[in-house]
């Protein structure tokens, strides 16, 4: 009975649960409103200065030629939105008036975190890559 049932109605069935779960994913985007896309942006500075750290500058899209994601002592790179950087692609930076960071100290080495409540209310999460 059952097997008569799956052969009847199974194809059916795992085409609605397709159906259902490939639109899942759109629904992000769809209310966001934007694309989900993060950039890459590299640290162009002294990952034992929290000034450099912090100072959204020296984060741009120019790659630094670092072993980024080798651990979290000390600044490399970070995932961002494209909307809190400026500049044109390819040469972009951290926005100063969207994202402002705070420079966190590991050991003699600081790696970087959002300031959220200095931040702009609608800036979006960033995600650092950091280093040995």
């Amino acid at each position: 009975m059952l097997t008569k049932f799956l052969n009847n109605y199974g194809y059916m069935i795992l085409g609605g649960a397709m159906i259902i779960g490939f639109s899942a994913f759109k629904g992000a985007e769809a209310y966001a409103g934007k694309k989900l896309d993060p950039v890459t942006i590299y640290f162009h500075g002294s990952t034992s200065s929290s000034s450099d750290v912090q100072n959204q500058s020296l984060w741009t899209e120019t790659p630094n030629d670092e072993d980024c994601g080798s651990g979290n002592n000390a600044a490399c790179a970070m995932e961002a939105d494209a909307s809190d950087l400026t500049g044109t692609p390819g040469s972009r930076s951290l926005n100063p008036s969207r994202i402002t960071l705070n420079a966190n100290a590991v050991g003699s080495q600081f790696i970087p975190s959002k300031n959220t409540a200095a931040s702009n209310p609608s800036s979006q999460p960033i995600s650092p890559i950091n280093k040995l």
